[in-house]
């Protein structure tokens, strides 16, 4: 999903801003054309620490220095008008509270969980929108094969299992062990690395 976000931003001229979990990561999205920033060096953003007012304030504090961290990666005090947010839980939160007035926050995914408490003063006081998407519409999905026909837009693989093997993918995703890039599990193919 990063991977293919990041090419797709800066093909419709925007500056895609990655946040990762590692300095490897961050070093590939770089290389991808993206502005990166590990969120390790962030680690109060989770939500789930929030049980009273102190820790709300917390919370806050490091939600804002994070905004902070954005600003100085892409080099101008914006905020972002679009947040792709496939952790849920943990960081829908910081996500909603970080984007720009008026922007959107699309949630593709719950690798976190999927019961996320948010504010809902951000969302109507600064008119922001919450969006739930599961990819595209068949006809952005026909646009979006024809900029990977046209190579504006690479795969960007990481990994090749075979089928046997997709345990052992989901065992690298859930420990957030995977190579930068996209995993592939072959199914009825053989992977040969000649190819």
């Amino acid at each position: 999903l990063g991977t293919l976000a990041i090419q797709l931003v800066r093909h419709g001229g925007g500056t895609p801003v990655a946040v990762v979990s590692s300095e490897e990561r961050a070093n590939y999205c770089i290389s991808l054309g993206a502005v990166a920033i590990n969120r390790s060096h962030f680690p109060m953003l989770d939500y789930s620490i929030v049980n009273n007012d102190a820790a709300l304030n917390v919370w806050t504090e490091e939600v804002r220095r994070f905004g902070k961290a954005i600003w100085a990666a892409v080099g101008e005090r914006r905020a972002p008008r679009i947040v792709l947010e496939h952790s849920g839980m943990s960081t829908l939160p910081a996500s909603l509270f970080l984007c720009d007035s008026g922007g959107m926050v699309v949630t593709c995914g719950a690798t976190t969980g999927y019961l996320a408490q948010i504010d809902l003063r951000y969302l109507w006081m600064r008119q922001k929108r919450l969006q739930g998407s599961h990819f595209a519409t068949p006809g952005d999905c026909e646009a979006f094969l024809d900029l990977v026909a046209k190579g504006a837009v690479l795969p960007c693989l990481g990994q090749t299992f075979e089928f046997a093997e997709v345990g052992k993918a989901h065992q690298l995703l859930s420990e957030n062990r995977q190579s930068p890039g996209s995993m592939v599990v072959l199914v009825n193919a053989r992977y040969s690395s000649s190819a």
